[in-house]
């Protein structure tokens, strides 16, 4: 065991046996197993830079602090402290492993277990998401660790939401990928991590262009460095394969004969061509495509579009991490369980009531609400939808279009959706009386009203209630 000083002035002890190593650190347990400490190794050109580019990220950058620091925790795997200088590091040590000299190392927290598995060969593996949207890599992985469409959008939105607060303060990730994110996609759950490499503005460039497949067509090109901009590209590719499971942009189109290494680089690069282009079929995904992107429904649609066809090669006209954000979260609110009750799929008025993966069809009418501010003379339509299903539970954002599902929302349930004797019904579960504006009929806690086909249910007398107008999707 080795004790050292970090900048702060607190002791850490870690083990003296390599944990795993990288491309720029080596990384050692802490003793009790809670922390990882990192250590650069002799080739870093920067170790200047990199030590103010550690400090700004622990104090002026560092969302896990404050007073919504609990809240942001589990989002990053966020350094906690930085080793600079000698601090009780023996030479040989440092000279055993190759470390850089006086020693530079960043303390981080473990991974939480929820992102480990065991692979079908017994062996434990990190979940990063390489090994979920990775065809050969997929075949290792237990059927239960590849979750539902409501799993993977739990991830993909808090994937969004931890951008979107990077790209908040000013920071860019720069090598955002299936390698730097981890997810549980049978939990729902999604963390950041190689944080130590961020983009600090005016205190530390990117220090690497990316990983292959999520490098930014422009950087590829050799016309611009990583940037938050190079970071929303990443960023939709990681959501549109984790919803997907393939590529958005590797297709069986041939750019160039004279070596693989030139066509991926156009392939990804200059030339780079969405494999589901609207109009140029010309990059054909490798496989036949069995669910089209278009069957994400109407919110997640025209990003993808904008991400891979308008904004491709437009850098600033790429969707934000915030609108990715909103956009899935409004997609959470159209799913309703598959015929079979093995997964979910989105349910879009007017379109079939059919499972696209499996082509089962509901057999019965699907509720379904539409959204719309109290207004005169007429109620003003959210143009959004909400479907109801059994044992569905609302919440503030449900009921009030005035609130989001951030960081800042209420999460105590307000109602719930049930199935009784062929009806359905929702239940107030919160003080805030709903009305039933037809009947003129208050719902007070713990009363029910009949989801009966265009009704009208004022969700609540305070500021901010919206009306849920029933109606019933075919079958």
């Amino acid at each position: 065991m080795i004790t050292a000083r970090t900048t702060d002035g607190a002791a850490i002890t870690f083990e003296g046996s390599s944990l795993a190593s990288g491309g720029e650190k080596t990384v050692f347990w802490s003793r009790d197993r809670q922390h990882v400490v990192g250590f650069f190794y002799g080739t870093l050109k920067d170790r200047r830079e990199r030590a103010q580019r550690l400090s700004r990220i622990l104090t002026k950058y560092n969302p896990t602090t404050g007073a919504a620091g609990p809240y942001w925790q589990p989002y990053f795997c966020w350094p906690t402290a930085v080793i600079d200088g000698e601090a009780g590091i023996p030479e040989r040590f440092a000279r055993d492993h190759s470390l850089v000299w006086p020693p530079l190392a960043v303390v981080a927290p473990a991974y939480r277990s929820a992102f480990f598995f065991t692979d079908t060969f017994g062996n434990r593996q990190e979940k990063e998401v390489k090994w979920f949207t990775g065809k050969k890599a997929r075949r290792f992985v237990p059927d239960a660790e590849m979750g539902t469409l409501l799993t993977r959008l739990q991830v993909c939105t808090r994937l969004a939401r931890a951008v979107r607060r990077m790209h908040f303060a000013g920071l860019a990730h720069s090598d955002l990928s299936n390698k730097n994110v981890l997810v549980d996609l049978r939990g729902g759950d999604a963390c950041v991590i190689d944080i130590d490499s961020l983009v600090v503005p005016g205190v530390a460039p990117p220090t690497v262009l990316g990983t292959p497949g999520y490098i930014a067509p422009e950087v590829l090109a050799g016309g611009a460095q990583p940037s938050i901009d190079t970071d929303k590209h990443a960023l939709a590719v990681l959501i549109y394969q984790l919803l997907l499971g393939r590529h958005p942009l590797q297709g069986r189109k041939v750019h160039s004969t004279r070596s693989a290494e030139e066509d991926e680089q156009l392939a990804m690069g200059r030339r780079a061509l969405f494999i589901e282009h609207p109009t140029d079929r010309s990059n054909p995904a490798v496989e036949p495509v069995r669910v089209p992107f278009q069957r994400l429904g109407p919110y997640l649609t025209p990003l993808v579009l904008k991400a891979f066809v308008t904004g491709l090669h437009a850098p600033s006209q790429r969707p934000d991490a915030a609108e990715w954000e909103s956009a899935l979260y409004r997609t959470l609110n159209l799913l309703h369980p598959t015929p079979d009750q093995r997964d979910w799929m989105v349910v879009v008025p007017g379109e079939p009531l059919s499972d696209p993966r499996t082509g089962q069809r509901h057999a019965r009418p699907i509720p379904y609400a539409r959204c719309l501010v109290p207004a005169e003379p007429e109620p003003r339509d959210e143009r959004t939808t909400l479907t109801l299903f059994h044992h569905l539970r609302l919440h503030a954002w449900h009921t009030h279009h005035t609130v989001r599902p951030d960081e800042h929302a209420d999460r105590a349930p307000r109602g719930y959706c049930a199935q009784h004797q062929g009806a359905f019904w929702l239940v107030n579960l919160g003080d805030d009386a709903w009305t039933d504006l037809g009947a003129n009929r208050r719902i007070g806690r713990n009363e029910a009203v009949e989801l009966t086909s265009g009704r009208r249910i004022l969700m609540g007398e305070s500021d901010g209630a919206r009306i849920l107008e029933i109606h019933y999707a075919a079958a």
